[in-house]
């Protein structure tokens, strides 16, 4: 006969934390900036660094003194550095900020092997530090594509060349629409923003794809970039673009900047919120791309410890669209989302008795069970930003 266990401590709780697991969260404000060292700093070609700060990008792509200041007054840095230092005065900015050098050892830039360095990396927002040649731009269109296809959503910004030539009786942006066509993409995945900025010597003296980039990088998806403030970026008011141009611009699905009338103060905001995708339009607008990246996100992340251990029946089943609802639940109630639906076909069919189950359902049940591929139909409201008011103004006499 054993001897029961002593009664001392009277109470024993075992812990257990295996329930506990972290869920995955996807980035949003994370970018990397693809240029040109100019043969200057201490970086390797073709490998991503973290930049936190000037002085880092300073250290990493440009020749220093014993001091820590720039050879040359300034000249030994190349375009990296000077986009760096730009996509760090964003207010907000990005959440992380990685650089690529590109190799220059053959006379150019090997841009392809640069942006392959970047495949992985956790970003969602690429540029090339001050390019506007459409053709090298178009390597950052297939990248963003490529890697966007392989799961690493993302989106490409570029800028149109500010010196760009425009023909007689041409607007700005029919030349630039002709230049840059190319790089429509229908899924959203390339912004082309244009500002006049000063182009000594025939390179962007700012870098606005990069300003523009981080600019965006810095709200949260469900934001949209309309009227977002960019920081560093200046131009000469007779080289700014006038209230026409910016609507021709926008209506080319371009996103140009501009200095608003009626914002206080002095600043240069972005005057769309539109992809380079005038093909699609419920792609049209940034923050719907953002979204539906973060989205799909979630729901992979979410689900993913469902394979392999949830069974097709009745309570796996109902367990699956509970899961769907943890997930979108909180973008609906925090007002990312207004409102979803989600239909299981095969819950139906598990919450009737076998015997009331028609031949149908029946087969269709059969079909799920064999194949072990759960179908599972969502359909979302997305509830986007003002961007126009029409305010009709009548005037009575009494």
């Amino acid at each position: 006969m054993s001897i029961p266990t002593a009664e001392y401590p009277y109470i024993r709780v075992t812990i257990d934390t295996s329930g506990l697991q972290p869920t995955a969260t996807r980035a949003f404000g994370n970018v990397a900036v693809v240029g040109s060292a100019g043969g200057f700093g201490t970086a390797t070609p073709n490998t991503p660094v973290m930049v936190g700060s000037e002085a880092e990008a300073r250290k990493l792509f440009a020749n220093l003194d014993n001091s820590g200041a720039i050879l040359g007054n300034g000249a030994q840095a190349g375009p990296l550095y000077h986009s760096l230092r730009e996509v760090l005065l964003q207010r907000p900015g990005p959440s992380r900020i990685y650089a690529v050098a590109t190799d220059d050892a053959g006379g150019s830039p090997d841009w392809d092997a640069a942006l392959a360095s970047v495949e992985t990396a956790p970003v969602q927002f690429v540029c090339l530090a001050r390019v506007t040649a459409a053709d090298t731009l178009a390597r950052l269109k297939t990248h963003v594509e490529n890697a966007s296809s392989a799961g690493a959503k993302r989106v490409g910004v570029a800028m149109v060349d500010p010196d760009l030539a425009v023909a007689d009786g041409q607007t700005f942006s029919d030349a630039a629409d002709a230049a840059y066509g190319g790089l429509k993409n229908a899924d959203g995945r390339i912004v082309l923003t244009a500002a006049r900025v000063e182009a000594p010597g025939g390179e962007p003296g700012t870098d606005v794809a990069a300003c523009t980039m981080a600019t965006m990088a810095g709200y949260q998806p469900h934001i949209s970039v309309l009227l977002k403030q960019v920081n560093g970026v200046s131009i000469p008011l007779e080289r700014q673009f006038t209230g026409t141009e910016v609507a021709q611009l926008a209506e080319k699905a371009m996103l140009p900047l501009l200095d608003p009338e009626y914002i206080t103060g002095e600043g240069l905001f972005l005057g769309s919120g539109r992809s380079y995708n005038p093909t699609d339009p419920a792609r049209l607008y940034v923050d719907v791309v953002r979204v539906l990246d973060d989205i799909e996100f979630r729901l992979k992340a979410g689900l993913i410890g469902l394979i392999g251990n949830v069974r097709i029946d009745r309570l796996g089943m109902q367990g699956l669209r509970s899961r769907v609802d943890a997930i979108l639940g909180p973008l609906q109630s925090s007002r990312v989302i207004d409102g979803y639906t989600v239909d299981i076909p095969v819950l139906p069919v598990l919450e009737t008795e076998e015997a009331n189950r028609s031949p149908g359902a029946t087969e269709t049940l059969k079909n799920t069970r064999t194949s072990r591929a759960v179908e599972v139909l969502l359909t979302i409201t997305y509830a986007g930003s003002v961007h126009f008011l029409d305010v009709k103004l009548a005037l009575t006499a009494v």
